[in-house]
């Protein structure tokens, strides 16, 4: 683990240089402390490191900073292993803190002894991680929930395990590792955007039916537009121009609709209903195959 690159975050002078001294005793000798968000954001796009340690209260955007290290817009490693310490006494943090998708998260004060057994168990039992329309990071599913669930899980890159285990990574290995997992995580939320599509306009469609013409009715509507658009950027990304192109068409017909959402036509209530499967169909087209080229004809007697 000496070589293993270690970041931690905590705006406290003398717990920061205590959690330093212990993880440098544990065998972290590249362990990298900062105090403040800025320089460790910094350092987090220059290098890529296999750990991430960080308390809530190093900034008040601390949350949508490893929401955004996540969707991979800070950083080359969206995968890399994220601990959050946070504040048991602020209401909310803990499920901010699981929201943004860490893999862990400890209430402080956390002993130095708890703190290394969880590191150890999170990097070798790491759970799959699942893409939604906001959300991305470990299954927060506990393991004996028997509900259904149609949202695909996924295994990522884990540069702290290859490291404790001495499988070393390049850094054009770890880019092929990253992207080859990011065309994962944008397949998995196209099936996310099916999926959310479906839940909506059941909804939309219901409330129709039974006259309940409200404000949620509209933000309903809405909500569709932004999933809509949500798919088409995801399908650009996939190299897939033509299903973004589906996706923001009917986003703006959507659209349209929610300006008049009072009183629609009989032609926007069955973009409603067909909307679903459109966009399932859209997605089918764009994932078959290219079809086999023909056999050369055989040759003249």
């Amino acid at each position: 683990m000496a070589d293993v690159e270690c970041y931690l975050g905590e705006p406290n002078d003398q717990v920061r240089e205590g959690m330093r001294s212990i993880l440098r005793d544990c065998g972290f000798r590249r362990a990298r402390t900062f105090a403040r968000m800025v320089d460790l954001l910094n350092a987090v796009k220059e290098e890529t490191p296999a750990l991430l340690i960080a308390s809530d209260d190093l900034d008040p955007g601390m949350f949508d900073a490893i929401r955004d290290i996540r969707h991979f817009k800070i950083g080359r490693n969206p995968f890399l292993m994220i601990g959050l310490l946070v504040r048991g006494d602020v209401e909310g943090a803990v499920k901010r803190a699981l929201l943004a998708g860490a893999d862990d998260v400890m209430i402080k004060p956390v002993s130095p002894g708890k703190m290394m057994d969880r590191l150890a168990h999170i990097t070798s039992n790491r759970v799959p991680f699942i893409v939604t329309n906001d959300y991305l990071g470990p299954e927060r599913r506990r393991a004996d929930d028997q509900r259904p669930s149609q949202i695909k899980q996924l295994d990522v890159v884990n540069t702290l395990k290859n490291a404790v285990e001495g499988k070393r990574m390049t850094s054009a290995e770890l880019n092929r590792a990253v992207e080859g997992c990011m065309k994962d995580v944008m397949a998995a939320r196209l099936d996310s955007h099916g999926l959310k599509l479906g839940w909506v306009c059941a909804h939309i469609l219901k409330a129709y039916e039974e006259k309940r013409i409200d404000a949620q009715l509209g933000e309903r509507i809405l909500i569709l537009v932004t999933v809509l658009e949500d798919a088409s950027r995801t399908a650009v990304s996939l190299g897939e121009k033509d299903l973004a192109q589906i996706c923001g068409q009917m986003a703006r017909q959507v659209e349209e609709m929610a300006e008049h959402y009072e009183n629609p036509t009989s032609i926007q209530l069955g973009t409603i209903q067909k909307l679903t499967k459109a966009f399932e169909l859209a997605k089918a087209a764009k994932a078959k195959p290219a079809a086999a080229p023909a056999a050369p004809a055989a040759p003249a007697a």
